[in-house]
């Protein structure tokens, strides 16, 4: 008979998620997943399967626990421009955290590490830059012009983009960057179909 397992598969997840988060996929070696979690080589295949079945799990994670929260009130139901300054807001606030921030987003990291070949993250990097997108029109809708709404988060996904690659090497220079765009944001609440500069 089996033995039961005596680990939290949970935990174990949000462990290798941290380290891909930090290290990336590549640079990221078993024996870091066997440190970071406490199971041996053998415990991890058993449970996990491959390195890349480990990596796809510490995805979801990531997806379900950091970034779903984050893009929530984006997303719901009577979404407005609040809600994608508050996103932001709390983009910068996490970048002025300091040491975490230089993590960047372990989806968009790892876009730059799959420099196209699609082999990591394939549909889910377009599904991932698509709900982002998704999002911020969401919160712009019945507000703009829907001519505006695709534009503008469009324009809003490229800049989260940025950002959080900014935040790899200059967390502070990731915040300001953050409230400029919420300073766009500002502005179009105030003129919501008027011209802008970089807005």
């Amino acid at each position: 008979m089996a033995r039961p397992r005596s680990f939290s598969t949970e935990d174990a997840v949000a462990a290798a998620a941290a380290v891909f988060w930090s290290k990336g996929y590549r640079d990221t070696a078993i024996s870091d997943l066997e440190q970071a979690t406490g199971l041996n080589r053998s415990s991890l295949y058993t449970a996990f399967g491959t390195k890349q079945a480990i990596f796809g799990l510490a995805l979801q994670w990531y997806l379900r626990s950091f970034i779903g929260p984050r893009l929530a009130p984006m997303e719901r139901p009577g979404a407005g421009l609040d809600d994608i300054e508050g996103f932001l807001a709390g983009l910068a606030a996490f970048f002025r955290t300091g040491g975490q921030a230089r993590r960047g987003c372990l989806m968009i990291n790892t876009i730059a590490e799959d420099e196209g070949r699609g082999t990591l993250l394939g549909p889910q990097a377009r599904a991932f830059g698509d709900r982002l997108s998704a999002a911020f029109a969401n919160a712009m809708t019945g507000q703009h012009d829907p001519g505006l709404v695709s534009e503008r988060a469009q324009l809003l996904t490229a800049a989260t983009f940025g950002t959080w690659l900014t935040a790899r090497i200059d967390p502070a220079g990731a915040a300001q960057a953050a409230d400029a765009t919420a300073a766009c944001i500002r502005s179009w609440q105030q003129a919501p179909d008027g011209p802008g500069n970089l807005c």
